[in-house]
């Protein structure tokens, strides 16, 4: 239960240099054209989106010898981290060539890594039908989560720059980087795997010695349909992840614009992860509390009532950053509750269709996210595309509205329809899953 995040922590470290990184490598040190870089980043935004569902596929129709889950730990990082190195490499005499090779390694890598992430999130369910102890390691991965992008913000940055001018190659320090991040991830996922040996098969085991349902993939499609609850929490995440997105790709033009301290970004985004680390250690004993529902609800309603406060008062640099920190707590804490929550919906669809699918819907867990960054893009080019923005244009009133619309109250306004679809829509309280739980577990014993 400890180190249920330590996967989390090594990816966190690998994803960020493609989070923060990916298009400036593209453009400024792989030398990929503008067109060829535009088209790159729209075909691999898309693989991304399909590959979460194929992902889910292929971790619910495999079972390899090591436990259907606990498998994918061992053999998919290192498949996963040789190809990501080549997503940041810079191979072949052409700019096409370099852009073939960078697209198979994103492809191939992110296909991967969806699998096992699925499987790594897919243990919570697995390994216990505790709702107490689910939530204890949803929230433990959350602040390995926070630990992770806090370790590659302070370290990672510095040494991808620092690796380049050793090896007299700025590419070099992005391949090398790459690979290192990769073997920390795989550290991160072995030791996982060594210490979860004697549950490989918990939750996995047919009853009786009965041949386990093998799920056809239109049956898995329609667990998602069948699962208002699956649904209601898709939606309200999809919401939550495109405003911490969009907030995060408007804060520069806020911060340079609005309050006058682009030197300050760094430290703010700094501060943001630290806040969601003390978040995630908030999670637990409040969803315990108040329930996990509950707790996401009044959480994400403070993130909304600071988005609204930056949106309707002048402030300067200070009383924002204190009001952002205050309402990030908001973000934090609904992150540290996603997996126990999805876990819920997994005994809530085998209670409803009388079938598991557990790794399917485990790996929608991404969904949202990857849908997000889809939208995001859109919603901050038309942000910018309504001024006519211009590198270091003038300061004039239609451009400060502007920027602290796409920062504060589009992101608010799409956090507030997700959560009312979520609040009515999400029905598992505490009582109901005593009720789902032992209607399973009668279920099984009859069988």
């Amino acid at each position: 239960m400890n180190l249920y995040g330590l996967p989390s922590f090594g990816f966190q470290t690998l994803v960020n240099i493609e989070v923060m990184f990916f298009a400036a490598f593209l453009t400024d040190f792989a030398k990929i054209p503008l067109a060829i870089t535009s088209t790159l980043l729209l075909a691999t935004s898309i693989v991304d989106i399909l590959w979460v569902p194929t992902a889910g596929v292929i971790l619910e129709k495999s079972n390899m010898r090591w436990g259907k889950y606990r498998s994918w730990l061992l053999v998919g990082p290192p498949v996963a981290a040789i190809f990501y190195v080549l997503q940041f490499s810079q191979i072949g005499g052409s700019a096409t060539i370099s852009a073939i090779i960078i697209f198979v390694g994103f492809t191939v890598s992110h296909l991967v890594w969806n699998t096992f992430y699925a499987a790594h999130i897919s243990m919570n369910n697995a390994l216990t039908t505790i709702r107490e102890e689910r939530i204890s390691m949803a929230s433990n991965r959350g602040m390995f989560n926070a630990l992770g992008a806090l370790a590659f913000s302070y370290f990672g940055v510095k040494a991808i720059a620092a690796i380049g001018t050793g090896v007299g190659n700025p590419v070099l320090g992005y391949t090398i980087m790459a690979g290192i991040t990769g073997c920390i991830m795989i550290a991160c996922n072995l030791v996982y795997f060594g210490v979860t040996k004697e549950y490989a098969n918990r939750g996995n085991e047919p009853v009786g010695g009965k041949p386990a349902d093998k799920m056809s993939v239109g049956e898995m499609l329609k667990q998602i349909v069948v699962n208002p609850p699956l649904l209601g929490l898709m939606i309200v995440e999809l919401g939550r992840y495109l405003g911490r997105f969009v907030i995060f790709g408007m804060a520069f033009y806020y911060f340079k614009y609005i309050i006058n301290d682009l030197p300050g970004l760094a430290l703010f985004m700094t501060g943001l992860t630290v806040v969601n680390f003390f978040a995630a250690m908030l999670a637990a004993p409040v969803a315990k509390k108040l329930g996990e529902k509950n707790a996401y609800v009044i959480a994400l309603g403070i993130l909304i009532i600071g988005l609204l406060v930056v949106w309707f008062l002048p402030l300067e640099a200070t009383p924002f950053k204190i009001i952002m920190f205050v309402a990030y707590i908001g973000y934090g804490l609904p992150d540290s509750l996603g997996v126990a929550m999805y876990s819920a919906t997994v005994d809530y669809g085998e209670w409803k269709t009388g079938k598991n699918a557990r790794g399917f819907i485990m790996s929608l867990i991404s969904f949202p996210i990857k849908i997000s960054v889809f939208i995001r893009s859109v919603i901050i080019a038309a942000v910018l595309a309504s001024v006519n923005y211009v590198a270091d244009m003038a300061v004039t009133p239609q451009l400060i509205q502007a920027i602290k619309n796409g920062f504060a109250l589009y992101p608010a306004i799409i956090m507030i329809i997700g959560m009312v679809l979520m609040f009515g829509l999400y029905s598992l309280t505490p009582k109901k899953m005593e009720e789902i739980s032992r209607d399973l577990a009668a279920k099984k014993t009859a069988e």
